[in-house]
């Protein structure tokens, strides 16, 4: 295959090449043409000036030098002159020729033959400014051509790259990996548990696999778009605080060195939200994460703390940890972007943007070195069609 196209883009290189070659030289022999036309219109000039003197030296057999003078001329007024006859133009024979008629008096006098030189010819011709400008413009036209092929191949490469970015296999295996690492921590430290499973223990373990079968479940909804409305539709009533409440217990028997806070101001009953439960566990999760690869050894704290807008949620995720630069902060919601991971691959807060942008939500980061980062989510409100489906049918 790869063979393949460097065959195809030889042969488009090549055919760029024979479409200039053949342009060059029709413009050659244009510009051959027209300096022929050239030549004959300047030497029928001169001899029309010369004319009578030439017709009465040739009739009256006069002094010949006169004429023999104005024949020598010929070749100042164009280079490609190499001959002229006048007493027998017939028996000059050339590649590229004229006569032109003489009179005298009206009457016809005879003819005069001039030839012109073929080498003399091609070197007016390619220092012509017709030609010249031929082999400007055609040069001009390969770059273009050049550049727009060279501009097709990246777009192409472009494409393919894209398209295997976006292969399933690596999706899945790529977002897995990311994305399991908090409910598997979990399910490892109890499985290092010898004794029996408490209430608390096998609430938090019945609810790490939950996490894991969602996750499992939201890739392979990905490769069905026709159910991804269901989907939607079914979790976006789910209890924001329900959610994060769980979650936050999970990092709590995780990460016991680590103080966790839960902060909740808000008046609705409900705090529903657009985004559903997987989408959001996984946002939240990788934000956590984050900051616990950021913490101190000593004194480490996470705080989390939810607040009510008139037409969102805001979510904040503050930490005391290293903190970033002002000027990295920009570029991590990039993709493939990270600051201070070694095995860092860039997936967290871009995929937290991009899941976030999808429902109209937004994420911002502040953070100062050495003080700790703050990460604010804010997350739309569902509208009443969106929270009662038989409202918004009727509507409809």
């Amino acid at each position: 295959m790869e063979h393949t196209k460097v065959s195809s883009q030889n042969g488009i290189s090549g055919k760029l090449l024979t479409v200039f070659v053949l342009v060059s030289l029709a413009v050659a022999v244009l510009s051959f043409t027209f300096e022929e036309q050239r030549a004959r219109s300047s030497v029928e000039q001169y001899v029309g000036i010369w004319e009578d003197d030439i017709a009465r030296a040739k009739l009256f057999q006069g002094d010949p030098s006169l004429q023999n003078k104005i024949l020598n001329q010929l070749k100042e007024v164009h280079t490609a002159v190499v001959k002229s006859e006048v007493q027998k133009p017939e028996s000059l024979q050339c590649l590229f020729s004229t006569q032109v008629p003489i009179t005298l008096n009206s009457l016809p006098a005879g003819k005069i033959a001039v030839c012109f030189g073929t080498s003399e010819l091609a070197l007016k011709a390619v220092t012509s400014p017709l030609f010249m400008l031929g082999l400007v413009l055609g040069l001009m036209f390969l770059g273009w051509s050049y550049r727009r092929e060279f501009m097709a191949r990246l777009h192409e490469q472009k494409l393919e790259a894209e398209l295997a970015l976006s292969k399933e296999i690596s999706e899945i295996s790529r977002q897995v990996a990311h994305d399991i690492r908090g409910p598997l921590m979990a399910l490892t430290t109890l499985s290092q548990l010898s004794h029996e499973l408490s209430t608390e223990k096998k609430e938090l373990f019945d609810h790490a696999v939950s996490r894991i079968k969602g996750i499992a479940e939201d890739l392979l909804s990905r490769s069905r778009k026709s159910q991804s409305n269901i989907v939607s539709s079914v979790t976006a009533q789910q209890d924001l605080t329900t959610l994060l409440e769980a979650l936050l217990k999970e990092y709590r028997f995780s990460n016991p060195q680590v103080s966790f806070t839960w902060h909740k101001h808000v008046h609705s009953p409900m705090v529903n939200v657009t985004l559903d439960s997987v989408k959001l566990q996984r946002v939240v999760s990788n934000l956590l994460n984050n900051s616990l690869e950021a913490l101190p050894e000593q004194e480490a704290s996470i705080n989390m703390t939810l607040m009510e807008r008139q037409d969102h949620w805001l979510l904040q995720i503050m930490d005391n940890g290293c903190g970033i630069p002002e000027e990295v902060l920009p570029q991590l919601t990039q993709e493939g972007v990270s600051y201070g991971k070694e095995k860092g691959n860039g997936l967290g807060l871009y995929d937290a943007k991009k899941a976030l942008a999808a429902v109209g939500g937004d994420l911002q980061i502040r953070s100062r070195v050495g003080v700790g980062t703050q990460v604010v989510l804010s997350i739309p409100k569902p509208s009443q069609s969106e929270l009662d489906p038989d409202l918004g049918a009727a509507h409809s």
